[in-house]
């Protein structure tokens, strides 16, 4: 159970009895089975990104690629869960579903890096969404938000890749970054949006079509989207 909660929802709603998430995005929560409109169909851009995503990968020879698409699909369900829901329980597998996309990044960077074989990649993927998930409920006990987890993993991604492209210098042929700035720059954009909703800097919880939050989702999509193609890139120049 974490530490800080908001106010539950009435007992008399759907998902009444809950214990509530760790934190109140700006959209008002209604008495129904889709408690924040906004901020749960637009997970749907998760959805139709990683369909998108898992039919390129099935042109592609690389098995880290055909990670991207479930990743996303994950991301999408499960944070479609939390919101509709506005708990806890659910909270904590939208989590789970980040941990898994930044950890199909964390991993091709860890092959890339020579951190681990071939034969390692499932067992570091597998084991660094494990330790992460494990550390949900322990963070919910402290002053921490739960939400500095991922930014964490988004500051090992960006470390990782300083990493390789200074040992890669002055090697051939040249990586095109484009791509990845493009999905640095959306998710740097994504929270800012999503800042601006927790904070209350721009809200109107009454609107049900457009929040910060909703406008995070959009845009972290489309992050996502731009990280697998600056990896299918890669893939292609190395092959």
């Amino acid at each position: 159970m974490p530490r800080y909660t908001v106010d539950p929802l009435p007992l008399a709603c759907p998902w009444g009895g809950f214990t509530p998430p760790n934190v109140d995005w700006c959209e008002e929560e209604l008495c129904a089975w889709i408690v924040n409109p906004a901020d749960t169909w637009s997970n749907l851009v998760y959805v139709a990104l990683a369909i998108v995503m898992w039919r390129a990968a099935r042109r592609e020879s690389a098995p880290i690629l055909a990670l991207f698409g479930p990743a996303s699909m994950a991301v999408g369900v499960f944070s479609f869960a939390y919101h509709a829901s506005y708990t806890y329980f659910l909270q904590f597998f939208d989590f789970v579903g980040m941990f898994v996309f930044s950890f199909t990044v964390i991993t091709a960077n860890a092959l890339r890096l020579g951190w681990i074989g071939e034969g390692r990649r499932w067992h570091f993927f597998l084991g660094g969404v494990a330790i992460f998930s494990a550390l949900v409920p322990i963070v919910s006990e402290s002053p921490l938000p739960i939400q500095a987890l991922v930014g964490l993993l988004i500051a090992a991604i960006i470390e990782q890749e300083v990493l390789l492209k200074m040992k890669a210098r002055g090697s051939e042929p040249p990586v095109a970054y484009g791509a990845f700035f493009a999905a640095i720059a959306l998710l740097a954009a994504a929270g800012a949006f999503s800042l601006a909703d927790v904070t209350r800097t721009w809200c109107n919880p009454s609107n049900h079509w457009i929040q910060g939050h909703a406008i995070w989702h959009l845009l972290s999509a489309c992050a996502l989207y731009a990280l697998y193609q600056f990896y299918a890139a890669l893939n292609r120049t190395d092959s």
